[in-house]
């Protein structure tokens, strides 16, 4: 049975100083965090137990993902339009991929890690890259563009076999890839802007979407049919990203213009709101925005992308603290870079942006 969730106590703490290091051992995993503002990425120990900071100069990191086995660490660049891959274990880059000018998105790997799908805003195309681990090294061997649609490829999410992938479009909709051709098959009409909150089942076969129509649109999308239904709005404020706890039964999304985490039922064939919980160590509306998510267990982690702080919020108790890792500074929502005009190279961004868990 899913408690409905009153406003989450707020146990401030104040930051950690921020050192390098290496993985800890014994400890309950890593969070690498990006400062796309600041051409950083932090990584956080358990639940703040230790910080390391990674300089990364010029990249403006926006989205790191993992290989399969947590090998490599793929960190798309914003400022710079560069894929760079970093071997987890000791921080360094090992590999870099000039993809665009500015504005490489995201790197999917495929469930096997053999290809990774990269998504490029400034030139409208989806690269293909396949990828030796044991070689270390990735090579560009296919792409597909979506200029003639006029809309850009933001995230991608791939069914088990790794045949097929699902590409989220700015401004809406989703495209259905075949990967080994990389030819477009169809597009699924959404009810606004899906950016990555694709989260696929641990059984494989659906994936349950979240966009951004309607303060938070649920869709489910069976990968073995192409089918996408649709299971309801949430009615929040506001809405970017979306991702579930480890049972699939409750859903997350954020709400950065109202500083909320909204939680779901999606236990039922049409999701539920369940609650909004308030993210808001900063006083004043908007000014702490809750932007990217990540799930370990029972723990949720949010970047606050305005403040530059860190939500670790445990679900189940109720509570939620703060760590804060880089200043805020002015930003473009659209892109998280400098606020526009948005010079080539320039400076400033999000102070922190994506949240993501190591294997």
């Amino acid at each position: 049975m899913i408690r409905v969730l009153g406003r989450l106590a707020i146990v401030l703490v104040v930051g950690f100083s921020a050192s390098p290091g290496v993985r800890a051992q014994g400890d309950s995993g890593e969070l690498w965090v990006t400062s796309q503002g600041t051409d950083r990425l932090f990584i956080v120990h358990g639940q703040g137990s230790s910080i390391e900071t990674v300089p990364v100069p010029g990249i403006g990191p926006h989205i790191t993902t993992f290989s399969p086995l947590g090998d490599y660490a793929y960190v798309s660049g914003m400022r710079n339009g560069d894929l760079s891959i970093l071997r987890a274990d000791d921080r360094q880059v090992v590999q870099t991929l000039h993809l665009g000018p500015t504005l490489t998105h995201q790197a999917k790997p495929s469930p096997d890690g053999s290809v990774l799908l990269v998504a490029q805003i400034a030139s409208m195309t989806l690269i293909k890259v396949a990828a030796d681990e044991a070689a270390e090294s990735w090579q560009v061997v296919g792409s597909l563009s979506f200029a003639s649609l006029g809309r850009a490829p933001i995230c991608s999410i791939f069914r088990d076999d790794g045949e097929r992938a699902y590409v989220s479009l700015r401004p809406s909709g989703i495209a259905i890839v075949d990967v080994p051709t990389m030819t477009h098959i169809g597009t699924f009409t959404t009810d606004g802007f899906v950016a990555c909150g694709m989260i696929k089942s641990k059984r494989g076969r659906i994936v349950t979407v979240a966009s951004s129509g309607g303060g938070g649109h649920i869709y489910r999308l069976d990968t073995t049919t192409d089918t996408l239904s649709d299971a309801g709005t949430l009615g929040a404020a506001d809405w970017h990203s979306f991702n579930m706890s480890p049972n699939e039964k409750v859903g997350f999304g954020t709400s950065p213009g109202s500083d909320e985490m909204i939680l779901a039922d999606l236990t039922g064939p049409m999701a539920s709101s369940i609650a909004a919980l308030w993210l808001d160590p900063t006083p004043g509306i908007g000014n702490d925005q809750p932007d990217a998510m990540s799930v370990r267990g029972n723990t949720l982690f949010v970047s606050l992308r305005a403040s530059g702080q860190l939500a670790i919020v445990e679900v189940n108790q109720q509570t939620a603290r703060f760590l804060q890792l880089s200043p805020p500074a002015p930003f473009n929502p659209a892109t998280c870079g400098p606020p526009p005009p948005e010079p080539p190279n320039g400076q400033g961004g999000c102070a922190i942006h994506g949240v993501t868990v190591r294997p």
